[in-house]
C-alpha cells in the first residue's frame, strides 16, 4: 500500500501559477503525454490488484443468486456416482423481500429553501426532479443499484452525466453502470456516498473503432498508425477467442476484444488543485484562477488582491490502450462542485475501505452450500434406505449388472437363470428423523443473518397468532434490516444533493422553457432565469436549497398507518361534536382506489345540498316578507300575529 501511494503522489497533476498542468517530480522520464498514460495504466493495475478478492467473490455471489451454486467439479462427482444435485434457491427470496420492503416504505427526496427568496426556486428544482425522475427511471436505476450493493461485495454504482437534447439544452442523465468495470481509489470508504474523499477513479469501457472515431473524433490515420504496433497480436488472435462480454466478467489485461471487435477504454477521473485569488475592484469582490488575475491586473492595476487559496477541480483523461496508450480526450469540468460523475452504494457502511467490504449474499453463501447438499444428501439417502437392499445369487450376473443399472424401479421384470433362488428385497431402514432438520436449521440460520423472517415475507410463523403480535414482528423485522434501506436513502439523498449543486450548471441559459411536475402530478411550463426591466425572475443560477428524505407518495405502509390514525382521531371527535368531521379530508387519505370518484360524488352532493339550502331559505324569506306585508297592512287576527311574532324569534335564535 504504501508503495503505492509514493508513487502516486509523485505522479499526483498539479496547476502552476499560469494554471498548466504539470507532473510531480517522481514521474520518471519521458513526456506529460507518456507519464500521464503511465499513471492512468498504474492507477488501473493498483485497483485491479487491491480489489482482485472482491472481484472474485462477487462474480460467486452473483453465480449463486443466479441459481449457479454448485462448482463444476462438485458437479462432475455427483453424476459421476449418480447422486442427486438440487438447488434450493434461499438467496432470491430475500432479496425480493428486501427490495419490495423497501419500495413500500421508500422515501423521497424533498428540496427545502433555505431562505424566503428561495421558496419558488424550490417549486422550480422539485418539479424538475420530479420530471427527470420520470423520465430516466431514476428509482428504478436505483433499485438496480441496491440489489448490486446486496449481491456484490463490489457494491453498486450510479453515473450522473450531462447530456444534450433534441433542442440543444444540457440535460441530466443517470445509468447504472457495472461494478466490474469500476476501479476507485481502493482507500476510498463504504460511507463516502459523494466520494469527496476519493482521489481518483477509473471506468473501464469497450468500444468499437467506428464509435471511438465519431465519439471523440481521432483521425483514422493515426488509429491506423498506432495498431501497426501490435499487428502481431491480431495474428495470434486467430487461433483463440477470449470471452469479455458477460455482464459480471473479470477485467482482462488485453486491450482489444477480438470477437467483438471492440478496443478497451480507460477514463480516469482525477481530483486536482488549481490556484485561486480573491481581489477587490472597488465595488465587489472576485474570485478567479490566477492565470485570469494576472491577465486583469495588467489592464486595471489599481484592483486590489486580498488572498490566494487552493481550489478543487476534476480532471477527466480518456485513454485507450491498444492505440499505444493513445489519449484521446483530456478536459476539467467545469461544474461548479468538483465531484465525480458516479456514486456508490454498499450493503454495509461501516466506515470501512471498499476493499474490506462485504455484501448480505456474500454472508449467505455457506448457508445456500449447506442447504443444497444437505437436501441432495438427504434425497440420496432416503431413496436408497427406502428402496433397501437386494438379496441375489451372484451367478444371475445379467440381472446384477441391470439392478445396478437401473435400480430397485417398480415394474420391472428380471429373468432369472435358477429361478429356485430368486432375489429376496431387504426391509427399509429406519430414518432418523434429525436428518431432517438440519436443512431446516440452515434456512433458520439464513433468517437469522438476513434479517428477513416471515412476518417480513407477510407469512403467519404459528396458527392463532394475534394481529397485533404480528405487526409488532413486521416492525421489528423492519427495524432490523432498516440498515439496508438508510443506505439506499443515503444514495438517494446524495444524488438530489448533486443535483443542487449542478442544476445552476444545467439550466444556466436566459429565457429557457423548462417543464416541471407539480405535486398534484400534472405537467407545467414555465420560463427560468427570465429578465425583465433589470431584474430576473424564477433565477435558478445558484439555489439556496437544501434536501430532506420525505415519506413517498407511494409509501403504502406508511399511508395505511397515517389513515388508521386518522380514524382513530376522527373517532374521538365524533364523541364530541359530529359537525367537526371532516369527511372529505378522511376519504382523500384513504390508501383505496377510487378515492378521486368518490371525492367528486361528495362534492356534487354538498354542491346539490348547498343549492337546496339556498332554494329553502329564499323561500322562507319570501314567505317572511308576505308575513309582514301582512302584519302591515291589518290582514291577520292578533293570534296569528302572535304566532308568528314567536317563529320570528325562534329562527333568530336558532341563527345565533
Amino acid at each position: 500500500m504504501a508503495s503505492s501511494q509514493s508513487w502516486y503522489q509523485s505522479q499526483t497533476w498539479t496547476l502552476d501559477d499560469e494554471g498548466n498542468k504539470t507532473e510531480g517530480a517522481g514521474g520518471g522520464g519521458g513526456g506529460a503525454v507518456e507519464q500521464k498514460a503511465d499513471k492512468i495504466l498504474k492507477c488501473y493495475k493498483y485497483a485491479q490488484e487491491s480489489l482482485q478478492q472482491a472481484r472474485e467473490d462477487s462474480e460467486k455471489a452473483m453465480r449463486y443468486v443466479n441459481n449457479d451454486s454448485w462448482a463444476k467439479t462438485d458437479m462432475d462427482t455427483a453424476k459421476k456416482h449418480s447422486k442427486p444435485v438440487l438447488k434450493y434457491n434461499i438467496l432470491m427470496p430475500i432479496l425480493s423481500a428486501l427490495q419490495g420492503n423497501e419500495q413500500l416504505n421508500k422515501k423521497r427526496a424533498a428540496f427545502k429553501p433555505n431562505g424566503v427568496k428561495s421558496v419558488n426556486v424550490s417549486d422550480i428544482v422539485q418539479g424538475r426532479w420530479n420530471m427527470i425522475n420520470d423520465e430516466e427511471s431514476v428509482e428504478e436505476k436505483l433499485q438496480l443499484a441496491f440489489l448490486d450493493a446486496l449481491i456484490l461485495k463490489l457494491g453498486g454504482w450510479v453515473q450522473r452525466s450531462f447530456e444534450m437534447d433534441a433542442d440543444g439544452y444540457l440535460e441530466f442523465k443517470y445509468d447504472v453502470l457495472n461494478p466490474m468495470r469500476v476501479f476507485a481509489d481502493p482507500e476510498t470508504k463504504t460511507s463516502d456516498y459523494m466520494l469527496d474523499h476519493c482521489r481518483w477513479i477509473v471506468k473501464e469501457g469497450w468500444e468499437t473503432l467506428d464509435v471511438l472515431q465519431d465519439k471523440y473524433e481521432i483521425p483514422y490515420s493515426e488509429l491506423k498508425k498506432s495498431e501497426e504496433k501490435y499487428g502481431w497480436w491480431n495474428m495470434l488472435s486467430e487461433y483463440f477467442k477470449r470471452f469479455r462480454d458477460s455482464n459480471y466478467t473479470q477485467g482482462s489485461s488485453e486491450s482489444y476484444d477480438k470477437e467483438n471487435d471492440r478496443y478497451k477504454i480507460l477514463e480516469m477521473q482525477e481530483r486536482v488543485s488549481r490556484k485561486m485569488v480573491r481581489f477587490f475592484d472597488g465595488e465587489q469582490y472576485f474570485s478567479m484562477p490566477v492565470e485570469e488575475y494576472r491577465t486583469i491586473k495588467k489592464d486595471n492595476p489599481n484592483i486590489q488582491f486580498v488572498t490566494d487559496y487552493e481550489m478543487d477541480k476534476i480532471m477527466v483523461t480518456t485513454m485507450i490502450p491498444y492505440f499505444k496508450n493513445l489519449i484521446v480526450m483530456e478536459k476539467e469540468i467545469g461544474t461548479p462542485v468538483a465531484r465525480f460523475d458516479v456514486f456508490p452504494i454498499f450493503s454495509y457502511s461501516l466506515g470501512t475501505q471498499i476493499t474490506e467490504a462485504t455484501s448480505l449474499i456474500d454472508l449467505l453463501l455457506d448457508v445456500q452450500d449447506d442447504v443444497n447438499k444437505g437436501k441432495s444428501q438427504l434425497r440420496d439417502y432416503v431413496t436408497k434406505i427406502l428402496s433397501g437392499g437386494i438379496f441375489i445369487d451372484k451367478r444371475e450376473k445379467d440381472t446384477i449388472k441391470r439392478l445396478r443399472e437401473q435400480g430397485n424401479q417398480p415394474n420391472q421384470i428380471y429373468e432369472l437363470n435358477n429361478p429356485a433362488l430368486p432375489p429376496q428385497q431387504m426391509p427399509p431402514a429406519q430414518i432418523p428423523p434429525d436428518i431432517f432438520n438440519n436443512t431446516e436449521n440452515s434456512i433458520m440460520y439464513a433468517d437469522r443473518v438476513s434479517m428477513v423472517n416471515q412476518a417480513m415475507r407477510g407469512n403467519v410463523e404459528q396458527s392463532g397468532e394475534s394481529g397485533v403480535l404480528f405487526k409488532q414482528k413486521v416492525e421489528r423485522a423492519a427495524a432490523a434490516v432498516n440498515p439496508y434501506f438508510k443506505n439506499l436513502q443515503n444514495l438517494r439523498k446524495a444524488i438530489a444533493q448533486d443535483f443542487i449543486d449542478n442544476f445552476g450548471y444545467v439550466y444556466a441559459e436566459e429565457d429557457r422553457v423548462m417543464k416541471f411536475k407539480n405535486p398534484d402530478n400534472h405537467f407545467i411550463e414555465t420560463i427560468i432565469n427570465l429578465r425583465v426591466a433589470g431584474q430576473v425572475i424564477n433565477d435558478v443560477s445558484n439555489p439556496s436549497l437544501f434536501v430532506e428524505m420525505e415519506e413517498g407518495t407511494d409509501n403504502i405502509t406508511q399511508k395505511e398507518d397515517n389513515f388508521e390514525k386518522m380514524l382513530a382521531l376522527i373517532n374521538i371527535i365524533s364523541q364530541i361534536n359530529p359537525q367537526f368531521v371532516d369527511i372529505r379530508t378522511l376519504i382523500s387519505n384513504a390508501p383505496v382506489t377510487g378515492v378521486d370518484k368518490m371525492l367528486s360524488y361528495i362534492d356534487q352532493m354538498i354542491e346539490a345540498q348547498s343549492q337546496a339550502s339556498q332554494e329553502e331559505a329564499q323561500m322562507e324569506k319570501t314567505k317572511a316578507t308576505l308575513e309582514n306585508q301582512k302584519i302591515e297592512r291589518g290582514m291577520i287576527n292578533d293570534e296569528e300575529k302572535l304566532r308568528i311574532e314567536a317563529a320570528k324569534a325562534t329562527n333568530q335564535k336558532a341563527e345565533a
